[in-house]
This record gives structure tokens, C-alpha cells and sequence, in this order.
């Protein structure tokens, strides 16, 4: 390790001491997001927010409970309203 990175780990680590869990979950969560970003395209990023991924749940949970109409695409839903 670098003396910058220790600098910076070390910078890290008292800026996040004594924080609440709540707090300490978020950071973590933007540190997972740090490390994945690279890999993740930009334009599908909205896909990934914590309000789509809530919609996507649903909607698995609408699919599992039969409450849909068709087989869960818009050709199916089409097709079932033409029936």
C-alpha cells in the first residue's frame, strides 16, 4: 500500500467512525457500487436503482401469485386481449 492509500484509508476510516448503521450501510453500499460501476453500462444504470429493482420484485411477485394477463410480455398480453 501506497503512503497516499494509507493516507486515504486512514482518512477513511476516522470519517466513518461513530457513524449510526444506517449511515455505515450506505457507504457500504457505495462502495460496492464503486467497485461494480466499471462493469456496469450507463445507460442501464437506472435499471439498477433501488426504486426499478422495488418495481422488478413486484412485478416477480404479481408473476409467482398468476396475477397477470398473458405470459408476461407486451406479445403475450396482445395476444390474450385479442382471445
Amino acid at each position: 500500500m501506497t503512503r497516499m492509500e494509507a493516507k486515504i484509508r486512514d482518512e477513511l476510516l476516522g470519517a466513518i467512525e461513530g457513524l449510526p448503521p444506517d449511515y455505515l450501510k450506505e457507504v457500504l453500499d457505495f462502495v460496492y457500487f464503486q467497485k461494480v460501476k466499471v462493469s456496469l453500462n450507463p445507460g442501464q444504470a437506472y435499471f439498477w436503482t433501488k426504486q426499478w429493482q422495488a418495481l422488478e420484485k413486484k412485478v416477480n411477485k404479481d408473476k409467482s401469485a398468476k396475477k397477470i394477463i398473458g405470459n408476461g410480455t407486451p406479445e403475450g398480453l396482445i395476444r390474450e386481449l385479442n382471445s
